[in-house]
């Protein structure tokens, strides 16, 4: 009961706050999105489209209050509403339009409402801001299971966090990614957040969160969360100004993590180069193979959930020697499942969202880095580098391509690159002479102390 009115305290807030600054709705609904507080009140809240809501009110207070500075139109802005469009389009062919537009409603909601976000985010307070919501949202998982992990060893298909079930976050293979992305964010938090004051107590936080984030990561027993943690130390290795210190910190607790590790955690990991013996990754590779054939027949791609259709020959093992037929089995890949459901156009938008992002990310990364007032943009560029290149490396195994998370990062880099684009266009009309250049002059800069009013912020 006290965690349900705690839930729906922080939600009436996020409505309250939004009333005197718009952009807070779009924050409340990336903390419904991500924590989903429906899913584990057991009052009031159970009972409201609490999603709808937010989502409605952020969209209809920015049209009627918000609308100032509009960022450009750029190719990995436009793709999620692009995206939006073609998914819809899909299901015009969908061979499984029952189950399709099931999925269909939430993946169009996610993409509809990540081409909106970059309207509302556009200062470095809303970006902070809204990293840091995704953050503790995702803290709420990443807390209980990392603690209990630790308690208990984890394991495979074990529920440790807040949420039950095999979806969302209580699925080990979403939940280790989701943790692993969010390391490089919280490190960056803890070197420039400006939102909550910055001491011992707050650094120990953050340092609290990446620990138990990637401890959870490992709990799941997941096999992608070992590709995704390794991926993750050398990207982040490779942009550290601080090679030598943070190599022995990746050192240590690798070391540390082989010495803890259990014998079930160590022999699950082994199966990677054993795939020819596991049955799970010999059905994925199967699954992969008849994608790609039906890619080749339904070149536009089947409509989401496609996979249904599917008929996998399972080959038998020492215990079962005889194959076995299965039906409607997950495309267990990120890419398999766009190609799948949105065919080779829809794989070509998601690979150039990704590709784009992390392109213009490094050149962002390498104009600001010596510039004072915009080195945290090349920091934070580099955390959504990496928490990008964790997606494409833990993402080749496990179907989530339309989960909110990659296009949260797809936005945070859009209006990051928006937020520099609009400094360096600020300082550059202040070089004006003449009258015009005084009251130029005059204009408070974006990267001066933020006024006292959010809106303004």
């Amino acid at each position: 009961m006290l965690r349900s009115i705690w839930l729906l305290f922080v939600y009436i807030a996020f409505c309250g706050l939004g009333a005197s600054a718009p952009f807070i709705f779009a924050l409340g609904y990336i903390w419904v999105d991500t924590f989903r507080p429906q899913e584990i009140a057991y009052i009031i809240l159970n009972q409201l489209p609490v999603a709808m809501i937010m989502g409605a009110a952020a969209v209809g207070s920015y049209f009627v209050f918000d609308r100032r500075d509009p960022p450009r139109l750029t190719l990995a802005g436009a793709i999620p509403a692009l995206m939006a469009v073609w998914c819809t389009v899909t299901m015009m062919w969908a061979v499984a339009p029952e189950s399709g537009w099931t999925k269909w409603d939430w993946a169009f909601k996610t993409l509809a409402f990540s081409a909106f976000l970059p309207l509302v985010i556009r200062s470095r307070v809303q970006i902070e801001a809204m990293a840091q919501v995704y953050l503790f949202a995702l803290a709420g998982n990443i807390i209980p299971f990392g603690v209990k992990t630790m308690i208990s060893g984890g394991g495979y298909g074990m529920n440790l966090g807040l949420i039950a079930g095999n979806a969302g976050l209580a699925e080990g293979s979403q939940l280790s990614t989701f943790c692993l992305m969010a390391v490089p964010i919280a490190y960056y938090l803890s070197k420039h957040a400006q939102l909550i004051p910055m001491n011992i107590a707050t650094k120990a936080a953050y340092l609290g969160i990446i620990v138990l984030a990637v401890v959870t990561a490992l709990g799941t027993f997941e096999r992608s969360a070992l590709v995704g943690v390794g991926v993750l130390g050398i990207y982040m290795f490779m942009r550290s100004r601080r090679k030598i210190v943070f190599g022995m910190v990746l050192g240590v607790g690798v070391t540390a993590l082989l010495y803890t590790s259990s014998g079930l955690f160590m022999k699950r990991m082994e199966t990677i180069g054993s795939y020819h013996a596991d049955s799970s990754a010999l059905i994925r590779l199967a699954v992969w193979r008849w994608t790609l054939s039906f890619s080749f027949t339904h070149p536009l791609g089947g409509g989401f959930n496609s996979y249904l259709t599917n008929v996998i020959e399972v080959p038998g093992d020492s215990i079962n020697p005889e194959s076995i037929i299965q039906n409607g089995r997950a495309f267990h890949s990120s890419y398999f499942e766009m190609l799948g459901e949105q065919g080779w156009p829809g794989l070509a938008m998601f690979l150039t969202a990704a590709l784009s992002t992390i392109i213009g990310l490094r050149r962002l990364a390498k104009r600001t880095r010596n510039i004072p007032h915009l080195a945290w943009c090349a920091d934070m560029s580099d955390a959504l580098q990496s928490g990008i290149m964790v997606f494409m490396s833990a993402g080749a195994f496990v179907g989530i391509a339309f989960q909110p998370i990659f296009w949260y990062f797809i936005v945070l880099s859009v209006s990051l690159r928006e937020y520099v684009r609009r400094v360096n266009a600020l300082s550059t009309t202040t070089k004006s002479t003449g009258w015009k250049g005084a009251v130029q002059r005059a204009t408070p800069s974006p990267d001066l102390p933020a006024p006292t009013s959010w809106q303004q912020r």
